[in-house]
């Protein structure tokens, strides 16, 4: 079962961060943040009201908060990033920092995956990679600073996936909640200090709703993932999420995939079985 949530939490984080990235082609990143975090809140408070779960304990609620903080930080570097280069650039990138990180957490608080674990963990790092680009046929050039921007957002997402793996199994959907409790206020004030404008329209505020409820939604899918299965497992199969971000870019803004990356895709797929079977 955490094999499943992680796979799906993968695919609508893939979603969120392609649709994000194009609501800030046409609309600043602080703006895309505040209308998909404002969504979000909204949707998560509802459910969470709807659904009846009793109060998380403070230590649950403190450190989902302190991850709301990391987690709207990474998500304006990330947006910026993403509308300043390439997606099948950043998007891999952020995600291959955003999972090396709950990996070496996870081992280094004793989690002990079966062997071929560990081998799909060492294809997946290689797929991300591929799926980069790394070998340098990039149609789009990208500078050092949106590479930096994609490493500080892998960071900053990290944090979010290590401080859910901490959460009580009871704690139902509040740490969501009190995730986004936090975010909302510091991108507000992140925007108030840049003066860009809050409102935007058209496709930019179509998207920008929904990178904020499908980041919600994977969020949610990967809180249930690190409950039922092993922080370093639930990472590597969430950190595929690259792969649904790359196909969008292809098939709907038709940026070219070189055989690396299809490698890549490939290598994504094999890394799934192994993590999955180990």
């Amino acid at each position: 079962m955490a094999a499943l949530l992680a796979l799906c939490a993968a695919v609508v984080y893939g979603i969120a961060d392609y649709s994000g990235g194009r609501a800030s082609r046409s609309a600043s990143s602080a703006t895309v943040t505040v209308i998909g975090q404002t969504a979000g809140f909204v949707a998560t408070l509802s459910l969470a009201l709807a659904i009846g779960d009793p109060l998380a304990s403070r230590h649950d609620l403190l450190i989902s908060a302190a991850a709301g903080i990391a987690g709207s930080l990474g998500l304006l570097g990330f947006y910026r990033a993403m509308a300043s280069g390439a997606m099948t650039v950043v998007a891999p990138i952020t995600a291959l920092v955003g999972t090396t990180i709950p990996v070496v957490w996870g081992l280094v608080s004793g989690e002990r995956p079966g062997l071929l674990a560990y081998i799909g963990m060492i294809v997946a790092v290689i797929a991300v990679v591929l799926v980069t680009d790394a070998l340098g046929f990039h149609e789009v050039e990208t500078p050092p600073g949106v590479v930096v921007l994609a490493i500080f957002a892998g960071t900053c997402f990290a944090t979010i996936f290590i401080a859910f793996d901490n959460t009580a199994e009871d704690a139902g959907l509040w740490p969501l909640v009190a995730l986004r409790t936090v975010s909302l206020p510091v991108v507000i004030l992140v925007v108030l200090f840049t003066r860009k404008p809050f409102l935007t329209s058209g496709s930019a505020l179509r998207f920008a709703l929904l990178s904020g409820l499908l980041d919600t939604t994977a969020n949610g899918l990967y809180l249930f993932a690190a409950r039922e299965g092993l922080l370093s497992v639930v990472a590597v199969i969430t950190s595929l999420y690259p792969v649904s971000t790359l196909v969008l870019a292809t098939t709907l803004d038709h940026e070219k995939v070189h055989k690396a990356q299809w490698v890549g895709i490939a290598c994504a797929i094999s890394a799934l079985v192994l993590v999955s079977v180990g």
